[in-house]
């Protein structure tokens, strides 16, 4: 039983993981795709903000209004591009301070710290938050507020390398995680993302894995929030050692951040340096080129100190394996170089060789000796065929015994001319010349023995069944006949059916008689049949039934 399940098991093992090659390799293919199109991307984006732009900067538009605008630019340009959405927060400020209403004032410094610590300022964000009167807060505000504080002391916790200070910094994340808890509604996302977040901390990959779906399931491709969550996602499967997992959900990732013109992400970095580590070399450069591209077009000193790290150890990577790649080239060439001097020289040896032969060959005067007994062969056989002929008529069994009789021996004359033709090419490639005739006869014996076959055969035949030509004709279309040269008693079509008459339906057999290829025979069998107008099926049938 052990026996006959394990290879079952390892069959749906390799079927599963080709299924999952293939999925991901779909996706790569996705995401290239995308990436040959981020200037057409990054274009549409412009465009979606120049169009909020240019009614905000109209003279005609509202103060207040403004203000929304500028704040709705400044959500465009938050994960696009640092310094355009600096410029539009700091426009939003001016616009609620203008205002002079503190909600509106409150928002906007908010937002403005968020946007630092995307950046990694983190002193000025801190100053900031520390700046705003948290009893002036609404309710979202406060959420808002606490959310950007415990994204701070994350962060800090996360790259500081100092001992102590790391201990305080998820101390003061613990405690802002605590206090959003009971905040936010159970259900809400910012609730779910920090349940996600300590489920991982505590590598429980289920429980974050059963929340990381029901938030996926409430985004699509494209946005901020899509790309967070897969990316979160992966980091179970890091936790798991499962690379091909991971880098399924990092290529999800990097598909929304590129089809929404997310400049600043980390998903494909992260997958580059994957990719790094399992040998995929030209891929992992491609993408943290385009990783350190979008981190420079976003202007995040963050992200490009983060790809520095790994930046360096792939270009090298890269460029080893391009110049071991280019030292096995050079060497295919030279190889392939040699290989065509061999070629060469075996092609002019094996010519020379030929001549030799073909030199020989033209010496020969052996063959016209053995062509003159063979010859006299035929007129002995002919002579014993015209003996057989008179009995011919007595009944059609005997008429059909002597013919087929008449056939082998000319049969076996043909086979014997070719077998003396193939002992002469031995005699020849072996250089025993032995007594040599002056001449070959220009005349091609074969041909012109083949030549009195058909004549003795068609005479034969007909003499037998006179009227064979009339009556196949009766059966084929009246509009396209056999039509025979003014010299012929036969034609080839004819004799064909002439032999199946005589019983010998074998196209092989009738090849081997008629000296013509197999292929021939079926050939121009099929085409009679297709010009019959009886059941092509018994056609052989009603030709069995000439002459009764």
């Amino acid at each position: 039983m052990y026996k006959f399940f394990t290879p079952l098991l390892l069959l749906l093992l390799t079927s599963l993981t080709s299924l999952g090659n293939n999925e991901l390799d779909s996706l790569y293919k996705e995401l290239d795709l995308l990436i040959a199109q981020r200037p057409q991307l990054e274009l549409q984006k412009n465009k979606e903000i120049d169009k909020f732009r240019y009614v905000m900067e109209s003279d005609t538009t509202a103060l207040r209004e403004k203000y929304f605008l500028a704040m709705e630019i400044f959500k465009l340009y938050e994960v696009f591009e640092f310094y355009g959405a600096l410029h539009f927060i700091n426009e939003a400020i001016k616009f609620s301070k203008e205002l002079g209403e503190e909600k509106l004032i409150n928002d906007t410094y908010i937002n403005l710290a968020n946007l630092l610590i995307r950046s990694g300022i983190y002193l000025e964000s801190e100053e900031i938050l520390e700046g705003i009167d948290q009893s002036t807060l609404s309710n979202s505000q406060l959420i808002f507020y606490n959310l950007i504080y415990k994204e701070l002391y994350y962060q800090l916790s996360f790259y500081t390398r100092v001992k102590h200070l790391k201990k305080s910094y998820q101390e003061k994340y613990q405690h802002y995680s605590k206090i959003l808890l009971e905040l936010l509604p159970e259900h809400s996302d910012e609730y779910l993302a920090i349940k996600e977040v300590q489920a991982l901390d505590q590598k429980n990959v289920q429980e974050a894995r059963r929340i990381n779906a029901l938030r996926l399931s409430r985004t699509q491709v494209g946005q901020r929030e899509y790309s967070k969550i897969t990316f979160l996602h992966s980091i179970t499967y890091e936790f798991e050692k499962d690379l091909e997992n991971q880098k399924k959900y990092l290529v999800l990732s990097a598909i929304s951040d590129v089809k929404g013109s997310i400049k600043d992400n980390a998903s494909l970095a992260v997958l580059a340096n994957q990719l790094y580590k399992s040998g995929d070399l030209e891929r992992a450069y491609k993408y943290i080129n385009i990783s350190y591209e979008d981190a420079h077009f976003y202007n995040s000193d963050l992200r490009k100190i983060q790809i520095a790290d790994i930046l360096p150890l792939i270009s090298k990577s890269y460029e080893d394996q391009l110049i071991e790649q280019k030292l096995s080239l050079q060497v295919f060439t030279i190889v392939t170089s040699l290989l065509s001097f061999v070629l060469i020289f075996a092609f002019f040896y094996i010519r020379r060789q030929v001549n030799i032969v073909r030199k020989a060959r033209n010496k020969s005067v052996e063959v016209n000796d053995q062509l003159k007994t063979s010859n006299a062969e035929l007129i002995t056989a002919n002579e014993q065929l015209k003996k057989l002929h008179s009995d011919l008529y007595k009944t059609n069994h005997v008429k059909e015994v002597y013919i087929g009789e008449f056939l082998k021996i000319c049969s076996d004359y043909i086979d014997k001319l070719e077998n003396q033709a193939m002992h002469t090419q031995k005699m020849l490639i072996g250089r025993k010349y032995g007594v040599l005739l002056d001449e070959i006869k220009n005349q091609d014996v074969r041909k012109v023995e083949m030549k009195q076959f058909y004549k003795n055969f068609d005479t034969t035949f007909l003499n037998i069944y006179p009227d064979f030509v009339e009556e196949m004709n009766r059966l084929l279309d009246p509009e396209d006949p056999i039509k025979l040269k003014a010299k012929d008693l036969l034609n080839t079509e004819l004799r064909i059916f002439a032999l199946v008459r005589l019983g010998i339906s074998d196209s092989a057999k009738i090849s081997k008689l008629l000296g013509n290829s197999v292929t021939t025979i079926y050939n121009y069998r099929v085409k009679i049949k297709n010009k019959a107008v009886v059941d092509r099926e018994r056609f052989e049938e009603y030709v069995m039934k000439i002459g009764e």
